[in-house]
């Protein structure tokens, strides 16, 4: 005899993915990318990122170390920011090994401060996350 039973849609699959404990590293390096159109969900988004302790290091990216259950609670309050807009949003691990193999391109301005008429950029400068040029 069939039953009445309504499943439940679970709102958290494909975030939780549940591990044994102390499996895998306490806290690790994550890259949250996004886009999204809204300004005022996009504000947010970054609120959410900064408040969990994360660098912005573009306009749409931020950069920083949290363990695992952050990185799920995280995840769970961008989708519940975003609701039903439009967005991409990505929470990407990133071990140790690859960040210190990161490359930093920076150049902030067209003519440096004092520099005079004329005279070439200086290149971009490329750093690795060790303070090596």
């Amino acid at each position: 005899m069939p039953t009445n039973k309504t499943t439940r849609k679970n709102r958290y699959a494909g975030i939780l993915q549940p591990r044994l404990v102390g499996e895998g590293a306490p806290e690790v390096s994550v890259l949250v990318l996004y886009d999204i159109e809204n300004d005022k969900i996009r504000n947010r988004v970054a609120d959410v990122c900064l408040n969990y302790g994360l660098e912005r290091i573009q306009f749409s990216a931020f950069l920083g170390k949290i363990n695992r259950n952050r990185r799920q609670e995280l995840s769970i309050q961008l989708q519940d920011e975003v609701g039903d807009e439009v967005a991409r949003i990505r929470v990407i691990p990133i071990t140790e090994d690859s960040l210190k193999d990161v490359w930093v391109l920076d150049q902030y301005s067209k003519s440096p401060a004092g520099a005079a008429p004329g005279k070439p950029l200086p290149a971009l400068r490329v750093v690795d996350t060790t303070g090596r040029v």
